[in-house]
Parts: structure tokens; sequence; C-alpha cells
């Protein structure tokens, strides 16, 4: 008697092929929205009842044939297409004039060509720009720049009194015609006005002579000053009439025969000039406060 059965080892094989439930593969195949077949018969009903009719009633191959003496051998287009004769399949650009569409023309270089109906031509445009600049400008041919100068010219001669309110205080030499301490006067030439003058003890103010010296006085121009002090030596016996101009744009602090005061120093505003007498300066110190500025100092002695 001979038995024949199947090796477990192969059966186990097999078996170990359903790897997941009947349930998973049903949940598997009807996937997230749990579809069936059902479903899918209910969608092609609807598909088919939207055709009508059968699709071989409508127009064959052969019927469409017949349209295409109705169009034109194939044109390419290019920059210097001719105006056509017949219809062709291309691209327009076209611009209703209220009853037509009309082809927008171009120059021979591509360009959109446009005409106005009428020339604006305003009445109270009557002159040209570069005759209104003449006219304004003058015989001179003066510019804002000119004028601006001008102005700092005319400034630079007007007295700080002009600018400043109140009166002052004068201190004369004490070798000289008296001493008017703290007698108040108008202060007509805008000379130093109550201000810590640092190497002067007690008269720091000089009579002067009304004529004025008929020699060149000592330039020192274009000094830079910045934040940090500094300062120009006036050889013996210093200087009497010291003019001191401020080219920049901020203060010029001011020190008189020593440093700059800490408080209340001279001042030579931006684009300004002060003027003063002394019994003799020789040096003179000079700073900003922030930025920089540039001075020049005119002196006698």
């Amino acid at each position: 008697m001979v038995f024949e059965f199947l090796d477990p080892q192969y059966l186990k094989t097999k078996l170990d092929l359903i790897d997941i439930s009947l349930s998973s593969l049903r949940d598997g195949l009807r996937g997230t929205d749990a579809r069936t077949l059902t479903d899918l018969y209910n969608q092609l009903s609807s598909i088919y009842a939207r055709l009508d009719v059968a699709l071989s009633t409508r127009a064959s191959e052969s019927t469409l044939t017949g349209f295409s003496a109705k169009f034109p051998s194939a044109i390419a287009l290019g920059d210097t297409l001719s105006n056509p004769t017949t219809t062709i399949i291309g691209g327009a650009l076209l611009g209703f004039d209220g009853t037509y569409w009309r082809r927008v023309r171009t120059d021979g270089e591509g360009r959109l060509k446009a005409q106005l109906d009428t020339i604006p031509n305003p009445s109270n445009l009557d002159i040209t720009l570069s005759s209104l600049r003449d006219a304004l400008r003058g015989a001179d041919n003066r510019t804002l720049t000119d004028i601006y100068n001008q102005v700092g010219n005319v400034v630079s001669r007007l007295p700080t009194s002009l600018t400043t309110a109140g009166n002052f205080k004068i201190a004369l030499l004490e070798d000289n015609v008296g001493i008017l301490k703290d007698n108040k006067i108008p202060n007509p030439l805008g000379i130093l006005t109550n201000l810590d003058v640092i190497g002067t003890t007690t008269n720091p103010l000089a009579t002067v002579n009304l004529l004025t010296p008929s020699r060149q006085p000592y330039l020192l121009e274009n000094i830079n000053v910045t934040t940090t002090e500094g300062s120009s030596s006036i050889s013996a016996p210093g200087a009497r009439i010291v003019k001191i101009k401020n080219k920049g744009d901020v203060d010029a602090l001011i020190g008189i025969n020593g440093a700059v005061p800490t408080t209340n120093p001279l001042k030579v505003r931006p684009r300004s000039i002060i003027i003063f007498p002394h019994k003799g300066v020789t040096q003179i110190n000079y700073k900003t406060a922030t930025g920089t500025t540039t001075i020049d100092i005119e002196y006698y002695n």
C-alpha cells in the first residue's frame, strides 16, 4: 500500500501567501470611499444616459473632409506678410472704430503707428521753455546759484545784532580811556556777546582805531574743523582784528588764546562770518560739537 500526501513544507509555503484577511482584501479593493461594483455600474449608466444618439450618426471623417475646401492653403506667417486676399488663420491686433474692427498698423520696424485726431495746443503755452528760461535769467544770465551766492555775500556783511536779540556787555582795556563794566549798549557791530573768552582774564576786547589797516590781512584758509580740537598760532604781537568765516553746515566753536570753553563758547554759525577786535590774539582754537566744517581765518596785527 502506498500513501501519497502533500509535503507539509510546500503547503506552508502556499499558505504563507495568504497574509491578509478577506475583509482587508475587500476594503483594500473598495478604496477609501468604499466603492462597489454597483457604484461603477451607476456611473456608467449616467454616462450612457448622456449619449442621446449613437456615435455613428455623428459626423464622420468623410463628412469633415468637406470643410477643408473652406480654408486656404497654409501660409507661413512672417514680418513682411502681404495683405491677404483670402482667409488665413493667424493672429491680428485689431482696434474698434465704433462700427468696424480694423487692423492696427505699424511702421517698417514693427512699431505701432498712432495718430491723434487733433493736435492739442493750449493757448497759454505761447512761448517755448527755453525762451521762458532766458527771460527769467535776464541779460546777465543769472541763475539761482548766483542769487544764493549773492545772498551769502550780503549776510556776511550784516552785523550779528540783526539776528541776535538783546544787548551785550563790553569791557575795554584798563589802560584806555576807562573801564565800562556792566554797561549795556546796543550791538551795532556784531562783535562778541557775553562769551567766555579763554586766555584773557579781565579785558577780552580792545578798543579799535576807526581807521582800518591799509595793508592786506593774513589769511589761514580752508581749515578743516572736527570734533577733535585743533589750533592755529599767530606770531607776536598777535592779531588786533580777527575775522572768522564758517563755510560749512555746523557750528564752529572757538577758543581765543586757549582751549575752546566747555560752556558758552564763541560760535561761528554755518555760512556766516564774525569779526572782533582784541588786544592780542596769539592762538585760535576750534572744534565742532558734531560733524565737520571748514573755516577761514583773516587777521590784522
